[in-house]
């Protein structure tokens, strides 16, 4: 970061002149990378988007790009079919968008369309759409492994139709009830981590089994509080379980879950005060823009890794056009809430897949 104050500093130097040269260099590196990604894309085309099959041939050019076409189902694609940047329009801007959410932090509507002219519902999906692209399952965890959950209140923020009072924000009640949705946080001391969203109301060992079953190698220990919950699901698993009472913090100056604690409370600032609260719908989304932050902190490269990431998911699209029924499975799977007044907005080229679709979000 010295060298970029650095460079600023020579930049408020140059003559009117030269920044319009030196604007139009930085504007051919942008491009530069956009073709790169389109190299990652191409090297990731290996089988079918549709059926998976692996017998694909070339099939001529689309618009500039190459296209493919398999030979059991005889549908065509292209590298970027059911990728974020299927049906992108402004791949320029896009690319600034996306280098702005991570090398940044969490960032308002309002900032991103007034900086890359682009309206704050464009700014809005292209969001999402980064995020639900990067949803991924649950690695493996190998040694002390630190696990709390932490609520954040139910909301229908910005659905439009209902009609009771505290019509978005949920209820004033405190503690474990049907109001609050609960994101359980596992954190390997030094390693890798998960943030996922499990239910809406009191927590229970199904719901941990669902997402972490069989995430836990012989090696590792389970560290949480005295949580019934979760004390039958390690039993469940045969994992060494360390618990401590949780008025106490700390058991043994070993056996604590502060790391977590301190994930918590960064990640509900952000949500809660940054952001002003958000829709139990996206919350997920936002989770995971937390945890891609966090885990690409300390990388120089860390837009290029994320876009890779990104670009590897095929069902970006099914997810992104279909979450208001991710949505509604949630809702009527793992929470005792009802689902009102669904949203109607349709896209073009709309494939519904479940199956696939879940593979991001609310596993």
């Amino acid at each position: 970061m010295k060298n970029l104050s650095q460079i600023k500093e020579l930049i408020n130097q140059l003559s009117f002149e030269e920044q319009e040269q030196l604007s139009e260099y930085l504007s051919e590196c942008q491009n530069k990378h956009i073709l790169d990604f389109q190299d990652i894309a191409l090297e990731q085309v290996n089988s079918c988007p549709h059926c998976k099959s692996i017998k694909i041939i070339q099939w001529g050019n689309y618009k500039g790009t190459k296209r493919f076409m398999c030979k059991k189902c005889n549908r065509t694609f292209t590298p970027n079919t059911g990728s974020i940047f299927y049906h992108l329009k402004k791949s320029d801007e896009f690319i600034k968008y996306f280098t702005l959410m991570f090398s940044e932090d969490f960032n308002s509507l309002q900032s991103l369309s007034s900086r890359l002219c682009i309206s704050k519902k464009t700014a809005f999906d292209w969001r999402h759409k980064i995020l639900i692209s990067l949803g991924s399952k649950s690695p493996n965890f190998k040694s002390i492994t630190e696990m709390d959950g932490v609520w954040f209140l139910y909301s229908q923020k910005g659905r439009k139709g209902l009609k009771y009072s505290r019509k978005r924000g949920g209820s004033r009640r405190r503690g474990d009830n049907d109001f609050q949705a609960k994101v359980l946080i596992t954190k390997e001391r030094g390693g890798v981590s998960d943030m996922s969203l499990l239910k809406i109301g009191r927590l229970s060992k199904s719901d941990i089994s669902r997402k972490l079953s069989q995430k836990f190698e012989p090696t590792s220990i389970l560290v949480s509080d005295k949580h019934s919950s979760i004390s039958s699901f390690a039993k469940s698993e045969n994992i060494r379980h360390e618990t401590f009472t949780a008025k106490n913090h700390v058991k043994d100056k070993l056996w604590h879950v502060q790391t977590v604690n301190n994930i918590a409370s960064s990640l509900k600032t952000r949500i809660n005060y940054w952001l002003r609260g958000v829709s139990t719908k996206y919350l997920q989304n936002y989770i995971t823009w937390y945890a891609i932050r966090d885990k690409y902190k300390k990388s120089k490269e860390k837009v290029k890794n994320v876009i890779t990431d990104s670009i590897s998911n095929r069902k970006a699209w099914d997810m992104f056009t279909n979450i208001e029924k991710l949505y509604k499975d949630f809702i009527l799977n793992h929470s005792v809430r009802t689902y009102r007044c669904p949203t109607k907005e349709q896209w073009k080229s709309q494939n519904w897949n479940l199956e696939n679709a879940k593979l991001g979000i609310y596993l």
